[in-house]
């Protein structure tokens, strides 16, 4: 990595917290890209919110606290409370800020740097807190997230997405592109993708709007629901239940759940192939052919055609046709 004083002699221009400016900061940063650009960001124990601009500028705003309150400081000022390392050269920035002692657990007393990050429209993030939310909008390129306890908010973007939050909500929305989201313990949210999507949580509840592709979703204690959706649909719950409805049914439908009910509709007309199992179902069998019992429902549908597989270990099953 280049060092402080080789980035400082690029060109940067610095500019004090009289700056006027519609939020407190710090301190400001700002570097010439040439488009598309690439930014790296990671803070500890801070938030991260990214909005797009127009130009070829990265704008970058320093906030930083110690106790919740805004520290009055520039950068020089700053290295003296935790290590910041930066590397700029045209097309790519890479800013990172840690602890200079990572060991120490009296954070009353430790600075806290939040950023808040003005971007060309055509930028790639890799967006890193180890303690905080991330708030990304508006870009294209590929997106990547981070933060080990706190939120993930990502909206309008164009290209695929990554975000990942041990402890945290995830809420995606209006993303034309894949989107692969994972948290430990949170609620999942996705809305508007033109892509596929991956989505996990392991307690907490997983909604899906309007996806245009193949889905994942998997959750170990909470429920699964979806609609307006088309693509192939895996979706596993341990404890809870299961509710959708599908615009568009072209490919493999897997519905699990251990502990909860199965409620689903299709289109009307459709040929599937039925493998429905639960305690109680609800199914109409015009025009099926195959084997049908109180508890398992085994056959075609209209000939057969897309497969269609619902199973709960303790719940009723139920199957419409909109």
């Amino acid at each position: 990595m280049k060092a402080i004083a080789l980035t400082l002699a690029a060109g940067i221009l610095f500019t004090s917290s009289t700056f006027s400016q519609d939020f407190e900061y710090s301190f400001k940063e700002e570097y010439k890209m040439n488009l598309p650009a690439s930014l790296s960001l990671s803070s500890f124990d801070g938030n991260i919110e990214v909005i797009p601009s127009e130009g070829n500028v990265i704008q970058i705003y320093y906030i930083v606290k110690k106790d919740i309150r805004l520290m009055k400081i520039n950068r020089e000022q700053l290295e003296e409370e935790v290590v910041v390392t930066v590397d700029h050269d045209p097309d790519r920035l890479m800013i990172k800020v840690e602890p200079k002692d990572k060991w120490s657990f009296n954070w009353r007393d430790r600075a806290n740097v939040h950023f808040k990050v003005y971007v060309p429209v055509r930028t790639s993030c890799e967006l890193n807190t180890s303690d905080g939310n991330v708030v990304l909008s508006g870009v294209s390129g590929r997106q990547q997230i981070r933060t080990s306890d706190g939120n993930i908010s990502v909206s309008e973007i164009s290209g695929d997405v990554t975000g990942h939050t041990s402890d945290g909500n995830i809420h995606t929305k209006r993303i034309k592109g894949s989107v692969e989201v994972k948290t430990s313990d949170g609620d999942v949210v996705l809305d508007n993708i033109a892509g596929t999507v991956r989505s996990s949580t392991s307690d907490g509840n997983i909604r899906i709007t309007k996806v245009e592709g193949d889905i994942t979703a998997r959750t170990s204690d909470g429920d699964i629901s979806f609609e307006g959706v088309s693509g192939a649909m895996d979706a596993v719950t341990s404890d809870g239940n299961v509710r959708g409805e599908f615009a568009l049914l072209k490919n493999q439908v897997t519905i699990r759940t251990s502990d909860g009910n199965i409620d689903l509709a299709v289109p009307k007309g459709l040929g599937l192939d039925l493998n429905i199992k639960g305690e109680s179902l609800n199914v109409p069998l015009a025009n099926f052919s195959g084997h049908s019992e109180d508890e398992r429902i085994e056959g075609a549908v209209n000939g057969g055609g897309v497969a269609v597989n619902l199973v709960t270990s303790d719940g009723r099953v139920s199957l419409s046709y909109r």
